[in-house]
Order: C-alpha cells, then structure tokens, then sequence
C-alpha cells in the first residue's frame, strides 16, 4: 500500500507497491504492453478487411496509444502521463460506443461482426476483466502491493483481449467466426 510519500503519485489506487526508480509499477508496466500487442492483432485484420481499413487502423491506433499511455503512467511517470493514459482511454471508448450509433443512424448493421460466440466472449472477458479492476485497486482485500501477480496487470490483459474481441465485433476484423 502506498505510504503517504506516495500517495499522490500516479498508479496509487493500482494495488501495486510504487518504487523508486525508472519503472514505479514493474508488473503493472509490463502487462501494459498487452494494449500494443492487442494493437497489433487489429491493425493486422486492416490487411485482411480493405473495406474497413480506415476503422481498424484508427482503433488500433487508439488502442496502441492507450498502451504507450499505460506504461508511460505505471513506469517512468514523465510528466504529463496521466493525460497520455487517460485520453486515449476516453477516444478508445467514444469510438466503440459512437460506431454503432452512426451506422444505425445510417441505416446500416450496428455490428457487422455479431455472432452469439463473439457476444458470449466478449461478455466474458469484460466480466473478467471487471472483476479483475476491482480486486486490483489498493483499498480491495485481494490487494497484495509485494506480489508478482497483480490483478491490475491482469485486468490489462483482459481488458486488451476484450479491446480485439470488440474490433471483431465492430468491424468483423476477423473474417466472421
């Protein structure tokens, strides 16, 4: 648990113990590289789907973003990474919420990549990945601040699986399933 030196420092209420040094949260730090990863995966489907290719590269670009920002605030803290974690959070989830709302509004399929298994999955992993938040925050009784295994760094990996599940959703980025 973070002492009062530490208090106002960034990644505070992330359960993990905040260091000295180039890398405050290690754990943390690491499983942040999962947004990347999960980047990639996307931008790799805007080879596959042409049609949507501006949509899959812009939501992994996003998506790339929210990583950079998630190892910028839980590693070397620089100034100004609270807003590199925080905004590319808020684009990421405005995109996801608005793109079925135009393509409604359009006339078109809110969800041109549904199927029940894809709805099912994605349900899953977001239900994961929330309890996973929530057992991560420094104030929850699963909270071991020493631990190599942090359930913030897992809710990072959850929520980057559940970020490409998402892309498939929205933009059939896997060819169907």
């Amino acid at each position: 648990m973070p002492d009062e030196a530490t208090e106002h420092r960034l990644g505070c209420t992330d359960c993990e113990r905040l260091r000295s040094g180039p890398v405050a949260q290690p754990v943390n730090t690491v499983t942040s590289l999962a947004f990347i990863a999960a980047a990639g995966v996307v931008v790799a489907g805007a080879r596959r789907n042409q049609a949507r290719r501006g949509e899959l590269l812009s939501y992994g670009g996003l998506l790339a973003l929210v990583g950079v920002g998630s190892v910028a605030f839980h590693g070397p803290q620089p100034r100004g990474a609270k807003a590199l974690h925080d905004w590319p959070i808020v684009g990421l989830l405005a995109l996801t919420a608005a793109t079925p709302v135009v393509r409604v509004a359009r006339g078109r399929p809110p969800l041109p990549g549904w199927s029940r298994r894809r709805g099912l999955a994605l349900a899953a992993t977001a239900s994961a990945a929330a309890l996973a938040w929530v057992g991560g925050r420094t104030s929850a009784p699963t909270c071991d601040p020493d631990s190599v295994f942090q359930l913030h760094g897992c809710w990072h990996v959850l929520a980057s699986v559940g970020f490409v599940e998402g892309a498939a959703l929205l933009y059939d980025a896997t060819g169907g399933s």
